[in-house]
């Protein structure tokens, strides 16, 4: 695993490899000593490890930016087009995007850290692609998302892109879908992800509802209400509850305000066997980043955390760091 010129920072190709695969497993440290362990002979550092992690990022962050750049050069449009939600013959692409945070390191002034906590996110997104497998973006450090993004949906897509029937599916969050609409226009057909919306109402109604016996009866009648798309009928029940916490019902209720035409009708889209949730995205979210980044007492870098995240995307992926 290492060779006469590990000591200049030579290390073997099989040395980093091995290295960078456990990085997105394990501390640096942790990384350090197993090497160690299995070599016998080497004392690799932690930071050496570190940086050898952000060197691997770095190439994958140049195969983006030259995606980008082909993707210019064919010079092809995205539209997406209407589609029928309910139809379960009607083809579609489901698109799916969020972001996750991980604790950020202080900034220091005057050698002292500064209060408070700081969270640094790494956004991401997933495309269906033609074979219903998916396909996992987290951009670099100065890559423009929505032109990454739209440069792998026309490498997917090719000339069928400017035709394409998409469904995004993600949290009630602005950005996300603004940032759908600007990958595929105007006519991308936005649904709130059900759990979302379920474990909101499930949350608020805790400080909302003044006793047990109200909670279980509204929480269910506005579950079940927002389930066959009814929003408007939820919010005028909810409106109706005498609350414990009148600043918890205003924000379900502008919670639910806000995202009304994002409400579908979920009972009707699952009999036609159709996705109602970002559980894929979820997922995606711990593999990629929760289980490495969010153990107890780890700070991260913006950077740091994104790169890493990068580098894991890339390793759980094969040859190719988007899946």
């Amino acid at each position: 695993m290492t060779d006469e010129k590990l000591n200049n920072h030579h290390e073997s190709e099989l040395l980093q490899e091995f290295a960078v695969k456990y990085a997105t497993l394990l501390s640096y440290q942790k990384v350090s000593e197993l090497v160690s362990e299995r070599s016998g002979t080497s004392h690799l550092s932690d930071q050496r490890i570190y940086h050898m992690v952000q060197a691997k990022a770095a190439e994958l962050v140049e195969e983006q930016v030259e995606t980008i750049s082909r993707s210019t050069e064919k010079g092809l449009e995205i539209k997406a087009v209407e589609v029928d939600i309910y139809d379960p013959e009607a083809e579609e692409r489901v698109w799916l995007g969020d972001g996750i945070c991980v604790n950020e390191q202080k900034a220091v002034r005057d050698k002292e850290a500064k209060k408070g906590k700081e969270r640094t996110t790494t956004e991401m997104a997933m495309l269906q692609r033609k074979d219903g497998t998916y396909r996992t973006m987290i951009a670099g450090e100065g890559v423009n998302r929505v032109a990454l993004y739209r440069a792998e949906v026309i490498q997917e897509y090719g000339e069928e892109a400017t035709a394409l029937a998409v469904v995004a599916i993600t949290d009630g969050a602005r950005n996300l879908k603004k940032e759908a609409k600007e990958v595929f226009g105007e006519k991308v057909r936005h649904i709130l992800d059900w759990y979302h919306l379920e474990a909101k109402v499930f949350q608020l109604m805790t400080q909302i509802a003044p006793n047990k016996k109200v909670k279980e009866e509204m929480q269910e009648l506005i579950i079940n209400e927002l389930w066959r798309g009814e929003s408007e009928k939820a919010i005028t029940h909810l409106a109706a509850i005498a609350a414990r916490n009148k600043v918890k019902q205003d924000e379900l209720k502008g919670y639910l305000e806000k995202n009304k035409g994002y409400i579908i009708n979920y009972e009707k889209r699952k009999e036609a066997r159709k996705i109602i949730g970002s559980g894929r995205m979820e997922k995606q979210n711990d593999v990629l980043v929760a289980h490495r980044q969010k153990r107890k007492g780890m700070s991260w870098s913006k950077t740091g955390s994104r790169n890493l995240a990068i580098v894991t995307a890339h390793l759980n992926q094969g040859t190719n760091y988007l899946q």
